[in-house]
């Protein structure tokens, strides 16, 4: 959406993701653009001389709530460089709706707090840091909620995961399926984060309730003091910052 109203605007960017399947998701914006796509996670090095080369004149950071690491590198390079910054922000729960969570700092913590729960949980929380969760919990009782691609399904193969344990479905779930994945598997709770409408937490919350099941909630890690959009007229502000 962001790359689309940049090119609208005769703005050339150059989109940024981890991996290849987020880049196809863009690439019918760019095509036919001055706009580019470059796949590959960035380190502070690699970010540094995408600008130099690139001759970058403002950052918009898109990344999820959680990807922390970026968002504060990318945030302290444009500071250090004098470049705008703008933090694309996702709204998300507000303090009545987790309310009803057991609310945690990190992925540890939520591991830790899982092992002093009783009964299977369901983890929605990505394959990135499952042996986390490995480390402090029995793995038996635990089902995992992952995309369908073959490096994340041998990652949870080789953490000892079996295919029993394995739910690999493309997000976001409805209402109705996280329901059904709760009580199919007579599940005590799950685990999410706070990612917001576009990754569906409030069905997942509505289902727990519903169901009477516990859900452990990891909170999103701090953000920059930085200027935030968190629709098209805020970010259509920014824009008039680079022209």
């Amino acid at each position: 959406m962001l790359v689309a109203e940049l090119n609208q605007r005769r703005i050339p960017c150059i989109a940024t993701t981890v991996t290849t399947y987020g880049g196809q998701l863009i690439l019918k914006e760019i095509e036919g653009s001055n706009s580019s796509l470059q796949v590959g996670a960035l380190d502070k090095p690699a970010l540094e001389e995408l600008i130099r080369q690139k001759k970058i004149r403002a950052i918009v950071d898109a990344t999820h709530p959680y990807a922390s690491n970026i968002t504060w590198m990318a945030y302290e390079q444009a500071k250090a460089l004098n470049l705008p910054y703008l933090r694309w922000h996702r709204p998300g729960l507000t303090e009545k709706e987790k309310e009803s969570c057991i609310q945690v700092q990190d992925y540890e913590a939520a591991a830790k707090e899982l092992k002093s729960q009783s009964g299977n949980w369901l983890l929605t929380t990505g394959s990135n840091h499952l042996e986390v969760f490995c480390q402090h919990t029995d793995i038996k009782r635990l089902m995992v909620r992952v995309m369908p691609f073959s490096k994340v399904l041998e990652k949870c193969a080789d953490l000892g995961f079996s295919p029993g344990q394995i739910i690999a479905q493309q997000g976001p779930f409805s209402y109705q399926m996280n329901c059904l994945h709760l009580q199919e598997y007579n599940l005590a709770g799950l685990v999410t984060k706070d990612s917001g409408e576009t990754g569906a937490v409030g069905e997942k919350l509505l289902a727990a309730r519903d169901l009477n099941r516990k859900v452990i909630l990891i909170q999103r890690p701090p953000e920059p003091a930085a200027q935030k959009a968190e629709n098209m007229e805020q970010f259509q502000d920014f824009l008039l910052l680079i022209r």
